[in-house]
């Protein structure tokens, strides 16, 4: 063989290895970007919430907080971190018992962490 040659073969097997990273690359960054669309709505499902949470004294008794509450709990049981799913589990189990002062505990702790998560998804 001659250096043209090896010259051509070289170049064809640099062409296809950067064919192949950059297509592995690019569905890396897609799968990144559906996993932050995700992210970002599961997070945001619970902002409805804490809004009704703190514009109603009794929002465990009106019967339209529960479909927000449903929503948000499936959107953290699909997307959430453990902490997230844990301490909304926490949230969850306090209203159902009637214990607000678990309930409470367990939302001055979610409130906060779904803040810095939000913020540090967004890169803020």
């Amino acid at each position: 063989m001659e250096t043209k040659d090896w010259i051509t073969l070289v170049s064809v097997i640099a062409l296809i290895i950067g064919w192949f990273v950059n297509g592995y690359l690019n569905r890396k960054n897609e799968i990144a970007k559906k996993r932050f669309e995700y992210r970002m709505n599961a997070l945001q499902s619970f902002l409805p919430v804490w809004f009704f949470i703190q514009k109603n004294s009794e929002p465990f008794a009106d019967s339209s907080f529960l479909p927000l509450l449903e929503k948000s709990r499936s959107e953290f049981q699909l997307y959430g971190t453990d902490e997230e799913i844990n301490l909304f589990e926490k949230f969850i189990k306090g209203i159902e018992q009637k214990n607000l002062d678990s309930a409470n505990t367990a939302l001055h702790k979610l409130v906060p962490l779904i803040r810095g998560n939000i913020r540090k998804e967004l890169d803020i």
